[in-house]
């Protein structure tokens, strides 16, 4: 993925020692060190970061639709299928900005074509695209069919808000930690920022533009959405293979207890029998001795 400087605007501070360069780290690479770096309480930055990127990330809770999971943004949606192309898509001067013309279609931009070499980001006209937008503002493209099973199952729209937000907050946490990597002011880098997302029908987020301050991130690739695709798999069977092997852990602990709860009371109960037992026996030989006095007074008697 093209990673260039996010806001072009933002003071320079200078790199801290203390900082790992995360603008150098792959998304995927960064979220797996993110999680085990706040599981031991390692790096409080990356613990604000954390806490910046969730609070741009969260809206209403259950929210069933774009304006109420980001509260934080002024939305625009478009229902259609926006069919570009990537070779089209990460070009500089493709008119990202026009998706967020709230009158515009999914599909204005489908028959765009480019016209001569892909611009470098600082060219004028592209910095003009860009610097119309605005901070603080999202456009989601969502396909028709999406919309529809959406509108059907409101609790699926519910799974889709929540996957989109996830989305943005992995995200948020990488790019910011890459501003605090390269001096920037990492709060007003995420208030800087704005976002157009281009989902498939299963709400996953396929094509994506990130832009603040006249900077612009682009992407995926495809090459660079199968590997994280292929990443995030692994990462799934490794958590389902855990679980199973957590689960059969539990299975053989509840077993051995079961196990131990059967021998105890099976032990109780021959316990309580030979007690019974004893008893029985006991209350026996105590009458037969009662009887057996008893019938030799008698014959003294006699």
């Amino acid at each position: 993925m093209q990673m260039n400087s996010i806001v072009n605007n933002i003071p320079i501070r200078g790199m801290t020692s203390d900082v790992l360069p995360f603008h150098k780290m792959e998304q995927f690479s960064f979220l797996s060190y993110l999680e085990k770096t706040n599981q031991t309480g390692t790096n409080p930055e990356l613990l604000s970061i954390e806490v910046l990127s969730k609070a741009y990330s969260t809206g209403k809770p259950d929210a069933k639709n774009f304006d109420d999971a980001f509260l934080r943004y002024d939305v625009t949606t478009h229902i259609g299928n926006a069919n570009i192309s990537d070779a089209v898509w990460q070009r500089n001067d493709f008119p990202i900005w026009r998706y967020f013309d709230k009158n515009a279609s999914a599909e204005c931009l489908n028959s765009w074509t480019p016209t001569g070499p892909n611009p470098p980001q600082t060219d004028p006209t592209v910095q003009r695209g860009l610097s119309s937008i605005g901070p603080g503002k999202m456009a989601v493209i969502i396909p028709d069919a999406l919309q529809k099973k959406m509108d059907a199952d409101p609790e699926y729209a519910k799974e889709i808000m929540a996957k989109v937000q996830k989305w943005k907050e992995d995200y948020d946490n990488w790019d910011n930690a890459a501003a605090l990597s390269l001096g920037m002011n990492v709060t007003e880098n995420q208030a800087s920022k704005n976002y157009l997302l281009n989902l498939d029908e299963d709400g996953n987020v396929k094509q994506y533009v990130v832009s603040g301050g006249g900077g612009r991130i682009t992407g995926p690739s495809k090459e660079e959405q199968k590997r994280f695709e292929e990443q995030q798999k692994a990462k799934r069977e490794r958590k389902i293979k855990d679980e199973k092997v957590y689960e059969a852990r539990l299975r053989n602990i509840s077993e051995q207890q079961r196990i131990y709860e059967e021998e105890s009371l099976r032990a109780r109960s021959r316990e309580l029998f030979f007690q019974e037992q004893f008893y029985r026996v006991s209350e026996s030989q105590g009458l037969s001795a009662v009887y057996a006095s008893s019938y030799s007074s008698y014959n003294k008697e006699v």
